[in-house]
């Protein structure tokens, strides 16, 4: 349906002079612009509907309802040729956060300070444009190459703002988002995310915005940098993709702020597992690489291990045997050359049952079941089951790897066990995992053991 009414009757307002004036410089029809926003509109995923109507109205005087001012704006500057502001459209005022929120990396501490409390803001407001807006991983390829050609930042004290922050401040964030972390491994992104946001808001924001020294300045950015992109990886766990890559875009650039390059890489290869989930291998790959490139030199073996790992599942899901192999080769030999104490907290899940986990769904992409089964021995024989979400995780790959192999009995068997944990975790991620598996077996529907698996997995979902 069109837009009627807007905040007011176009009657008796002042005309839009500078919007008629773009829209007869793009030479377009009042139907073609509607057209254009509609359009636009669904790319980013989101349900606008207007009309010739409309747009007569806007020019006419009225005021657009949420994110319209700012479709209007790209759809006519790409009509233009040109980026156009809600200013240059005279929508100045009339919508709210840009459709771009966040989606921007930027060197100045200030600027990445006013866009990540403006993106918990509208987060905890579940802005629609948030939630539901598409942002594809090559989106992201800007953010990543000025990370990458970044220069050093500059040093992070502040003076003359309240409050005043000292190491006890910055243990504080970091055991809470050490809580967060925990609580995310245990029971899914699903659990205390806003919780999380809300944490940011109002605890780190005004810290963030304090007084401290350039040692305290650095911590404190890098720890919020760890806090933020946990909170994307929250995000992404729950579903929320385009949400949580503006959350990874943020931790960025608080990385940046922080002169961590190791801690930047790791939100790169957050970056590249989403992407790997999402079928976009190839920005998979090149997010990776991009880790180990603009990390070299400041990464422990472990954490370089880690950025491997992420650049052998890109390829294993490429279906590129050889190289993946080799990436995995040098995740071991890396992992291998790690010293206790000198990594950094933020990569304590990185353990040897975790790259054996990595390993194991790599094996699982490539189709070698016989891999798969001795990695996933390898991931699950810690007893202690420290990150039920990614034995899950394991479980499931391995399920999968025993279906193609045609051991029917022993997959349904295998995801079953994996169902057990998955009643307390809130992962969307999980879940289509699961879907993922049970659509691999309906060639088997009339096996005993595919059928009470459908049965129990029924159960779940309609729990969940």
């Amino acid at each position: 349906m069109s837009e009627a009414g807007g905040s007011g009757a176009a009657m008796g307002r002042t005309p839009n002079d500078q919007l008629a004036a773009l829209i007869d410089e793009a030479g377009c029809s009042h139907g073609a612009l509607a057209r254009d926003i509609t359009t636009l509109a669904a790319e980013r995923g989101l349900d606008v509907r207007c009309d010739h109507i409309d747009v007569g109205r806007w020019r006419a005087g009225m005021r657009p309802r949420g994110v319209k001012p700012q479709l209007v704006a790209e759809a006519l500057g790409r009509r233009v040729n040109r980026p156009l502001t809600l200013g240059d459209v005279g929508m100045e005022g009339r919508g709210g956060p840009s459709l771009n929120l966040a989606l921007s990396f930027a060197e100045d501490r200030t600027t990445v300070l006013r866009t990540a409390t403006t993106l918990w803001d509208e987060d905890l407001k579940r802005s629609d444009f948030l939630r539901r807006g598409a942002v594809t991983a090559a989106m992201l390829a800007t953010p990543m190459t000025d990370w990458l050609l970044a220069s050093p930042a500059d040093p992070a004290y502040r003076t003359g703002r309240m409050p005043r922050v000292g190491v006890a401040e910055v243990d504080a964030v970091r055991a809470t988002a050490r809580m967060f972390e925990d609580l995310d491994h245990q029971y899914g992104g699903g659990h205390a995310r806003t919780a999380a946001v809300q944490y940011l808001h109002a605890h780190v924001s005004p810290l963030l915005r304090g007084t401290y020294t350039d040692a305290v300045g650095r911590d404190l950015f890098a720890v919020a940098a760890q806090f933020v992109y946990k909170t994307g990886a929250m995000a992404y766990d729950t579903g929320l993709h385009g949400l949580a890559r503006r959350y990874f875009v943020q931790g960025l650039g608080l990385a940046h702020a922080s002169g961590d390059r190791a801690l930047g890489g790791k939100v790169l290869a957050l970056m590249s597992h989403q992407a790997n989930f999402l079928g976009e291998y190839r920005d998979a790959l090149q997010f990776a690489r991009a880790a180990k490139l603009g990390a070299s030199g400041h990464a422990t073996p472990r954490v370089h291990a880690m950025y491997c790992a992420m650049e052998a599942r890109a390829l294993a899901s490429l279906g590129d045997t050889r190289a993946c192999l080799r990436a995995l080769r040098e995740a071991e030999t890396a992992f291998a050359k790690g010293m206790d104490g000198d990594d950094p907290s933020w990569i304590g899940y990185f353990d040897a049952a975790e790259l054996h986990d990595e390993a194991g769904h790599c094996f699982t992409a490539l189709r070698q079941r016989a891999d798969v089964e001795y990695r996933a021995r390898l991931a699950l024989g810690d007893v202690s089951d420290a990150y039920p979400r990614s034995r899950t995780f394991c479980r499931l790959s391995l399920a999968t790897a025993q279906l193609r192999a045609r051991d029917v009995e022993q997959a349904c068997a295998t995801a079953t066990t994996a169902m057990s944990a998955m009643r307390q975790i809130k992962s969307a991620r999980v879940r289509a995992y699961l879907r993922s598996f049970a659509a691999e077996t309906r060639p088997y529907a009339d096996v005993p053991a595919v059928k009470d698996f459908h049965h129990q997995a029924r159960e779940l979902f309609e729990a969940a």
